[in-house]
């Protein structure tokens, strides 16, 4: 419907014209009716309407007056003028101001729906040209922010109304998370400090002008529906050059990617200059999951999922640990695989890893008999502790030489190997963490003699312990 007001000083009138056609059959709607111009003036201010049709010859403001009053505040609005008999001049003053048709009092139904016709046709035209504008505009201010050589098209930076080297005012691109598109987009007409805008998926990317204030500022005006109140907004640090808005809109991208994969609640969110937290090696992750049983690495994933949801990482890397997970849970499975990597958010993912972790949990350690999994339980609660194959067998009542032929035979590896392999493991993770005593380390892994323990870490290491610290970093999992 097009929305139209009726203005004449005379009450009649404007009750006739009401009645005269079917109004809404022909695609108007009569959203103001008024005898003050002052008043009408007031209503096209606020209201925005598309259509004006109005007296030329009113006691309190002179026709042509009026229209242009109303041209300042509704530049595209289409008006069709009224006049009586001998008020040509008025007609005339009117149709150079842009009305675009004139009808004689008493109004004629038949010629008031060939002026709505007219009318009807000139707003599709002015509707068509604004949406190749706005398309046009959207299409210069997407090239400028995602091409890394936007800036330097001198045809795209003119025609936003831009310089080609340092700004005149600071500008910031502004990310509004699933918006009502309607709401904003008329919104976004109306706000003066808006370069421009275009849509990502169901997302607005906006270049938006001014300083700390005139942000604020904006940000408030927003409409509720619209506005923080209802989704996240979030903000990019500002910037004088223009060479750098690519910058801007690139860490933009992985703000919103974040934003949806940690389900970032509604607010305003300025992003940070400082990047993300430092990202563990996943090469160190994966050797400490590894030969971890199921409920370890449950208790694993629990710490470091509270430790991402506190200090968020790249949305890819937090991907790639989880696959690393998988890899130690369960090696084939393609499935999750896919899974995982199509993840929407990190709650998502970390229900994939349990589930994973669930299903490794019910089938743990199938491929060793009773005797065997008891072994490398033992192993991994008192490796600490002086631990020999003898002590084993006779908490099993079992012989100890049939006992470490079945467990090599089962795991590939003899006792002593394997016991020697989780310790020189512990010993690692400790060397990590910090400046801890390496003889202190040695003797908490269940090494009596440094000596010894010097020798076994750098035959399966490759590095003595002290080398193996400095070259590694702290990780915790």
């Amino acid at each position: 419907m097009i929305a139209t007001i009726l203005v004449d000083d005379e009450f009649m009138i404007l009750r006739g014209l009401q009645k005269l056609i079917d109004w809404e059959d022909l695609g108007f709607q009569i959203t103001g009716t008024f005898q003050d111009p002052a008043g009408a003036l007031s209503f096209v201010r606020h209201e925005q309407p598309q259509l004006l049709i109005t007296d030329m010859n009113m006691p309190t403001i002179a026709g042509p007056d009026f229209i242009s009053q109303v041209r300042q505040v509704q530049p595209n609005i289409a008006i069709i003028v009224l006049s009586g008999y001998g008020d040509f001049a008025y007609v005339r003053a009117g149709l150079q101001n842009g009305a675009l048709d004139y009808l004689r009092k008493p109004v004629d139904p038949d010629e008031l729906t060939a002026a709505l016709a007219k009318a009807k046709k000139q707003l599709t035209k002015q509707a068509e040209r604004a949406q190749d504008t706005l398309l046009a505009r959207q299409q210069q201010v997407q090239h400028l922010l995602t091409v890394a050589t936007g800036h330097q098209d001198s045809a795209t930076v003119a025609a936003l109304e831009l310089t080609e080297d340092t700004l005149a005012e600071q500008v910031r691109v502004v990310a509004v998370l699933r918006p009502e598109r309607a709401v904003l987009a008329d919104f976004l007409a109306q706000s003066p400090l808006v370069v421009g805008y275009f849509w990502s998926g169901q997302d607005a990317i906006i270049l938006l002008r001014g300083d700390s204030a005139h942000v604020r500022y904006w940000t408030s005006m927003l409409p509720r529906v619209v506005g923080s109140q209802q989704r996240p907004i979030l903000i990019s640090q500002p910037t004088t050059f223009l060479s750098q808005v690519h910058a801007l809109y690139v860490t933009m991208q992985q703000a919103v990617e974040q934003a949806y994969f940690y389900e970032l609640a509604a607010g305003l969110v300025v992003l940070p200059t400082e990047s993300l937290p430092q990202e563990p090696s996943l090469d160190e992750v994966a050797e400490q999951l590894r030969g971890m049983a199921p409920a370890e690495m449950h208790r694993a994933l629990l710490a470091l999922n509270a430790r991402i949801r506190r200090d968020p990482v790249a949305v890819p890397y937090v991907r790639q640990l989880a696959l690393v997970f998988l890899m130690a849970v369960n090696p084939d499975n393609d499935e999750r695989v896919h899974q995982i990597n199509t993840a929407p958010t990190l709650a998502s993912l970390h229900d994939l890893l349990l589930e994973a972790l669930d299903a490794a949990a019910a089938v743990t350690d199938t491929r060793y008999s009773d005797s065997v999994q008891t072994m490398r339980s033992l192993v991994k609660q008192y490796y600490a502790r002086p631990l020999q194959l003898t002590d084993i067998a006779e908490r099993l009542h079992l012989n100890p030489v049939y006992l470490g032929q079945l467990f090599k035979k089962e795991t590939g590896q003899t006792f002593s190997q394997y016991l020697a392999d989780w310790r020189i493991t512990q010993a690692k993770v400790l060397l990590r963490q910090g400046q801890l005593d390496i003889g202190l380390i040695a003797e908490t892994v269940g090494y009596q003699n440094n000596g010894y323990f010097y020798k076994v870490f750098k035959k399966q290491v490759g590095v003595s312990p002290r080398t193996f610290r400095e070259q590694n970093r702290l990780v915790r999992v």
